[in-house]
């Protein structure tokens, strides 16, 4: 079988400001009690896993031949899987009451557009609506205030009633998509080929902001009425919504931004030189950074004080403290990881071939 790309969300990236202290990951010595715990793990023999969604109840699991499947966060326990056929060409996006994946028939060209979008009860896996979705290549899935976001790498963006299906507007952006758009509870705001970050209205697609790069964007933030954008040059740059002018602050790292996003109040950057940044967010300043032995592949927070931290062909992850940056300790991996993510006092890292939930110190009841 083969492999495939990982939609995710993961991490975040700025670079080295000559008085923040450079570490560099190595092994902890001995285990405390805040060390990560394995808990559970899950194996399917007949898919290989793409991409993943965590919730307190359950996480949900993308597979190559078109399946999701719903994981009981306590037990590890399977609790159904929905099998549809083809490929699967989005994220997961799992919502308050439902699951939704994106699937096209195994053997398309990427320019059929033929794609379909799927949404199920998150309870029972029932399929409620289905809908055929403009555009080729990737999709990216994004569910907010009871609306479901299909956007296409391609550039087309459809938003649809996540109760009814009912399709409430559509849009094409000039250049197509260049990294995963990101919302809040009023606005979606995507990064364009032709070097824009834009944002529209979730109930009605209307235009209500719009900032020109200098480059295309390669990551992207939307919290708090902030727009965080890194690009492939290694800068990041901070705008603000409701004023579309200049930058409020901007940094040059030395390589590529690969992610950006908030975890638990921690704003953090990687860059593709295999640092990780925690940045504040007014200023721009790094507070810490972190190298580690390869380009950083996702983060997750596994309680308030810590984030645990993949890097690619590593089957170890890094315990990281997220005041200061230091590896606390690590943890050996069953295999080697392609996403993680976190919910309700659990953490799980994803593989092509399992699913592992950890736990500080004892796994959650």
């Amino acid at each position: 079988m083969r492999l495939f790309s990982v939609i995710f969300t993961t991490i975040f990236a700025i670079s080295g400001i000559a008085d923040v202290r450079s570490q560099t990951a190595a092994p902890s010595p001995e285990r405390t009690a805040s060390d990560a715990v394995k808990c559970w793990s899950y194996a399917d023999a007949d898919v290989y896993f793409r991409s993943l969604a965590a919730g307190t109840r359950a996480a949900y699991i993308a597979t190559d031949k078109g399946s999701l499947i719903a994981i009981d966060a306590l037990s590890g326990s399977r609790l159904w899987k929905a099998e549809f056929g083809g490929d699967a060409v989005s994220n997961v996006a799992a919502g308050t009451a439902n699951a939704a994946i994106v699937t096209r028939p195994v053997g398309e060209a990427g320019d059929t557009g033929r794609a379909t979008l799927r949404v199920l009860s998150k309870e029972t896996g029932i399929l409620l609506w289905k809908a055929e979705v403009e555009g080729s290549g990737p999709f990216y899935l994004i569910e907010a205030q009871n609306v479901i976001v299909a956007a296409a790498t391609t550039g087309e963006v459809l938003a649809f009633d996540a109760g009814t299906g009912d399709l409430k507007w559509k849009l094409a952006f000039a250049g197509g998509l260049t990294t995963t758009p990101r919302s809040d509870e009023s606005l979606i705001v995507v990064a364009t080929g032709d070097k824009r970050v834009v944002g529209v209205t979730l109930m009605g697609g209307e235009s209500r902001m719009s900032f020109e790069l200098n480059r295309v964007a390669k990551s992207l933030l939307f919290e708090n009425d902030s727009v965080f954008v890194g690009d492939a040059r290694g800068e990041i740059l901070r705008f603000e919504a409701g004023d579309g002018g200049d930058a409020k602050w901007r940094y040059r790292a030395g390589a590529q931004i690969g992610s950006i996003a908030d975890i638990d109040d921690t704003l953090l950057a990687a860059s593709f030189d295999n640092f990780l940044y925690s940045v504040d967010r007014s200023s721009g300043h790094v507070n810490w950074k972190l190298r580690l032995p390869s380009r950083v592949l996702a983060t997750a927070a596994l309680n308030e004080d810590r984030l645990l931290v993949l890097a690619g062909d590593q089957k170890t992850a890094a315990i990281v403290l997220s005041k200061n940056g230091r590896v606390d300790s690590q943890l050996a991996l069953d295999d080697g990881p392609i996403a993680a993510a976190s919910a309700g006092g659990r953490t799980f890292v994803l593989s092509p071939v399992s699913l592992t939930a950890y736990g500080i110190g004892s796994c959650p009841k």
